[in-house]
């Protein structure tokens, strides 16, 4: 009985219900990219350095030419997340500005894709859980009014964070670890 005990908590420690991207450097970040409404005719700019234990994002938000966001996107291996049932994010910003988390099954910018906000509400470092159950889809027209539905946690994503509050301006985004669980 002992041993089936503890092989049965061995099992349980090697089978992760987790998934983290923990950003900074010699860790994941590498195949992030940014993309801003440039690809559409704005003119907003954004960069993003890996930092020791973190990601930087920043730029400035520009509503000319019908612009108006900035996003930092995984080009790596689609995540599949039929598995999770949350998404974690520890950050801090520069100001109280309305991020969003973006995931979407296809990198042609016509198709629905998935999105949560979470709100930076000051510099300090924050961690904003959002359950995936509650994101929301949206295509180029803004949001459907549909919610993700189980059968799409079947397809493989691509994640991201889009800053696309309609606000000009500056924005600093630092990020420590996106995980899901």
């Amino acid at each position: 009985m002992k041993i089936l005990i503890i092989l049965s908590l061995f099992m349980a420690s090697i089978t992760s219900n987790t998934y983290k991207i923990d950003f900074g450097q010699t860790k994941d970040g590498e195949e992030w990219v940014i993309v801003n409404d440039g690809v559409m005719g704005g003119k907003s700019e954004s960069e993003a350095q890996i930092m020791d234990n973190s990601i930087f994002f920043k730029g400035n938000i520009s509503l000319k030419n019908n612009g108006g966001f900035a996003s930092l996107r995984n080009q790596g291996p689609e995540l599949n997340i039929s598995s999770f049932t949350h998404v974690k994010i520890r950050f801090k910003a520069n100001t109280k500005r309305q991020f969003s988390f973006r995931m979407s099954s296809s990198d042609r910018f016509y198709q629905p894709f998935f999105k949560h906000n979470f709100g930076a509400t000051g510099t300090d470092w924050q961690t904003s859980v959002m359950p995936i159950s509650d994101f929301k889809e949206y295509n180029l027209n803004g949001e459907t009014g549909r919610k993700i539905i189980s059968k799409s946690l079947e397809d493989n994503f691509r994640i991201g964070i889009i800053l696309y509050d309609k606000q000009e301006g500056q924005f600093e985004l630092e990020i420590d670890f996106i995980e899901f669980y």
